[in-house]
Parts: structure tokens; C-alpha cells; sequence
């Protein structure tokens, strides 16, 4: 068995889990000044938002976001009711295609502002540009791998 975290290595480890809760935090709770939209609501529908089309493919929107199939379709569900998302057959049989609705992408638009004007306060402008530069290089080598190795 692996030696445990030295406390070092556990003081980095909860740095890392304390920003991204932050960030999480301080960028939902500016959002909820101007929308509905649950943080949940905003990366599912930014995360189609993103994609070619604005349609994607449940289980591999459900991998980029590292959600299970079963969080990603009780939160569609809900979304759905909401008038956000449309859900259809994809080609495959057995595949969901999950596009935005005219609704969804006008939540985006009433949003986008505020979103970006609070991941620059909380994050952009709290960090300097060598800094930004390392956590993306960082964030490369971590995300990158898995998520193309999911397609």
C-alpha cells in the first residue's frame, strides 16, 4: 500500500479542491443576480453551448463534464421540463442527442455578461499572467488525456 500523504503533498491537494470550490462559489453566487439558472443548469448548457451545432451527444457530454450517465440525465430531465434542453434520438439506436432550445440559448445570452465579468473578477484578475499560463499548462496534462481517450 502507498505511503499516505506527506503534509505537503495533502496541503496541495486541498488547495486545489478549496479553489475550484471557491471559484464554483464566488462565480455561481454572482450569477444568481441575474438568472435562474442552477450552476448545474449553466455548465450543462455551456458545455453544449460549445460544442459544433449546439447538439452533443448525452454519454459524451456526460464524460466531459465527468458526470455518470445517471447525474446527467436526472439533471436533462429537469432541464427539460424547464424548456432549456431538447433530448432526441441520435443516429444510433441507442444513443440521445442533447441540443439547446431557443430558451436555453437565451438564458446563455442573458448570462454571458455576468459570467464573464465574474470569472475575471474571482480568477483572471486575481492571478498574473505567468501564473494563468501555468495553471493551463497544468490543466493541459490533466484533462486533456482523459477526455480524448473517452471519445
Amino acid at each position: 500500500m502507498p505511503d499516505p500523504l506527506t503534509p505537503a503533498e495533502r496541503r496541495t491537494w486541498r488547495a486545489a479542491l478549496a479553489v475550484a470550490d471557491v471559484l464554483r462559489f464566488r462565480v455561481a453566487a454572482d450569477l444568481k443576480t441575474v438568472t435562474d439558472l442552477s450552476q448545474a443548469e449553466y455548465n450543462v448548457l455551456m458545455h453544449v453551448q460549445e460544442v459544433d451545432g449546439g447538439r452533443i451527444n448525452q454519454q459524451r457530454l456526460a464524460d466531459m463534464m465527468y458526470w455518470s450517465k445517471s447525474r446527467l440525465s436526472r439533471q436533462l430531465t429537469r432541464m427539460q421540463g424547464r424548456g432549456l434542453v431538447k433530448r432526441s434520438k441520435g443516429r444510433e439506436a441507442t444513443s440521445v442527442t442533447v441540443s439547446l432550445t431557443s430558451l436555453g440559448a437565451q438564458a446563455m445570452r442573458a448570462v454571458e455578461g455576468a459570467h464573464a465579468a465574474a470569472v475575471r473578477d474571482h480568477l483572471l484578475s486575481a492571478a498574473t499572467g505567468e501564473e494563468l499560463a501555468a495553471l493551463l499548462a497544468l490543466a493541459d496534462r490533466l484533462v486533456q488525456p482523459q477526455i480524448t481517450t473517452k471519445a
